[in-house]
């Protein structure tokens, strides 16, 4: 009659005899147990193997037990079947590889896995077994069981490209140490603060050294997450001459200039550049190349920065060329998000010829811009500048349109704009224009037309106010019982003007 064996009995040799930490073992396997409820303490041998798998494994040898996933008696009978040569107990063969990453494996001459857990639960258990004897076991006399192979390069994407001289330690090393090696390291995450500080202490001869590796490769490097530091570094500590090369190498390619102001990284190494050009002839030679990609750069919030840079910075004669290409692109500027920003702030620092261009090229598109979600803050940032020539050039732009400006959800702000920021001989014109409109009672009722009517009561004096007021008579029954016509009512009751 066959016996059932307890699952932690000896199988043929008692696991006293191959590890000094089977007591500590047992005990952590008993807690893992009772919290788990994983198996049971009386689970056969039989059952506890049976969620392991079982595959041919011809190239082992018989002696005695098969490694793999787990192992067993070979040639034992249970139940009348023979687990005998040629079989293994664990994982596949193709899932073997995988299965020596959560594992332990024999070292010196034993280079094989074993288990005395199924699989479902070895790697947790081992694991934790392992680090309550730190991952060194005796077994017999040069063997031992290690942690296999568990290098933290194959699982951090960041290390697996780099080079395996980056992971020894940088800080006995000098510049010189890392001759030919600097570009790579600058991409390295802590190369790249190794870097910064020698070139921070660095001699003459170091720093030249430092140029010439990176000088060939400065606009890659420009655009890096982690070079870029190394470059505004560099960009510090070098000579004029050393500055006039990585200048000269940035604009060589006007595109490739473009793609790195538009990149995070690369917009902060150009404005540090910028920062550090002293001469007139660097700054033209800058701008020249910059102002072919002004449209792009004045759609882009990195490019934005560097736009912003070079008109607070330069003077209105280095900024003239590009702005004369963003006057004459400023509609399709003006319509983007980030572009009608850029355009306020060039209209801002803009002086001369380049702001009249500027300001003519807005107002001749001033009607479409008015109607556009971007556009109209164009259009209002003229008014606010609150330059007469140019708000009454605007105006005549817009004149013909008020009415149907107001009915529009973003052309009744530039309305409302023109009402209170422009005097009163021009708002006077707008008022009339609009109480002439045929559709001057719908503005009472619309939702946007009616902001529009509380701007003109608020600004009218004289007959002008007088005939909105009869307006507003005339259709008091209609806007009593309207929800936007309320809101012009309320601007009367807030003011106690309304006698009705």
């Amino acid at each position: 009659m066959e016996s059932t064996v307890p699952f932690l009995s000896p199988v043929s040799q008692s696991p006293e005899n191959h590890f000094s930490f089977y007591h500590n073992f047992e005990l952590f396997y008993m807690e893992n147990i009772a919290q788990n409820n994983s198996f049971d303490q009386t689970q056969t041998l039989e059952s506890a193997f049976s969620g392991l798998n079982v595959s041919g494994y011809p190239d082992l040898p018989d002696s005695g037990y098969q490694f793999g996933g787990g192992f067993a008696r070979a040639g034992q009978d249970r139940n009348n079947n023979v687990i005998g040569e040629g079989t293994k107990v664990g994982p596949d063969v193709e899932s073997w590889g995988a299965f020596m990453y959560s594992s332990y494996q024999l070292g010196s001459s034993r280079n094989t896995e074993f288990s005395i857990l199924p699989s479902s639960n070895q790697t947790r258990l081992l694991s934790a077994a392992a680090s309550a004897a730190r991952c060194t076991m005796p077994f017999g006399l040069n063997n031992n069981i290690n942690r296999s192979s568990f290098n933290t390069s194959k699982l951090c994407n960041n290390n697996q490209t780099r080079p395996h001289w980056l992971h020894e330690p940088l800080n006995c090393l000098s510049l010189g140490d890392l001759r030919g090696r600097l570009v790579a390291l600058a991409k390295d995450q802590y190369g790249c603060k190794f870097l910064q500080k020698s070139v921070e202490k660095a001699s003459k001869e170091e720093i030249d050294m430092v140029f010439m590796e990176v000088i060939d490769h400065v606009c890659e490097l420009m655009s890096n997450s982690f070079a870029n530091f190394v470059v505004q570094k560099v960009v510090d500590v070098c000579s004029e001459e050393q500055k006039n090369q990585i200048l000269l190498m940035v604009i060589k390619n006007r595109f490739r200039l473009v793609e790195i102001c538009l990149n995070l990284h690369g917009a902060r190494a150009v404005q540090k550049l910028l920062e550090k050009l002293t001469t007139q002839q660097q700054i033209s030679l800058f701008m020249s190349a910059l102002s072919p990609g002004a449209v792009a750069l004045s759609k882009d919030l990195n490019g934005h920065r560097v736009i912003q840079y070079c008109l607070k910075n330069f003077s209105d004669e280095d900024n003239k060329y590009f702005l004369n290409v963003v006057a004459n692109n400023c509609y399709q500027i003006a319509l983007d998000k980030c572009g009608c920003c850029a355009l306020k702030h060039c209209l801002d620092h803009s002086n001369g010829e380049a702001r009249a261009h500027l300001f003519q090229e807005i107002i001749a598109n001033a009607l479409n811009l008015a109607k556009d979600q971007y556009g109209n803050y164009v259009v209002q940032h003229i008014l606010e500048l609150k330059e007469t020539q140019t708000t009454e050039s605007l105006l005549r732009q817009l004149q013909g349109n008020y009415a149907s400006l107001s009915c529009n959800r973003y052309g009744s702000n530039v309305v409302e704009r023109c009402l209170l920021e422009s005097e009163e001989p021009l708002t006077t014109r707008i008022i009339v224009e609009l109480l002439r409109s045929p559709i001057v009672s719908t503005l009472l009722l619309d939702p946007f037309g009616n902001y529009v009517i509380q701007s003109a009561l608020s600004v009218s004096k004289g007959f002008v106010f007088d005939a909105l007021l009869n307006l507003v008579q005339d259709h008091y029954p209609i806007m009593r019982s309207h929800s936007y016509g309320k809101w012009v009512l309320a601007w009367f009751s807030r003011r106690k003007q309304l006698h009705m």
